[in-house]
């Protein structure tokens, strides 16, 4: 593969690493947002767990792009 399509390639795979890492803090702030706003303690567990998985997703995110700079 050329240099050319190699870089173009390289440039895709890093916008969709930055995409997924705006989606992932989109999310987490609108799950913020409604753990702050439920008082039903069933809701505020499943805010919780969700917080969590994002918050992991986020950091697998933040390798992603981070790896670019490698």
């Amino acid at each position: 593969m050329s240099k050319r399509k190699q870089k173009k390639l390289r440039e895709a795979e890093y916008g969709k690493a930055l995409a997924e890492l705006d989606t992932v803090r989109s999310s987490l702030a609108d799950t913020y947002d409604r753990f702050n706003a439920v008082s039903d303690p069933a809701q505020l567990e499943a805010c919780i767990y969700e917080i969590s998985a994002l918050t992991s997703r986020y950091n697998c995110a933040v390798r992603a792009v981070k790896s670019f700079y490698q």
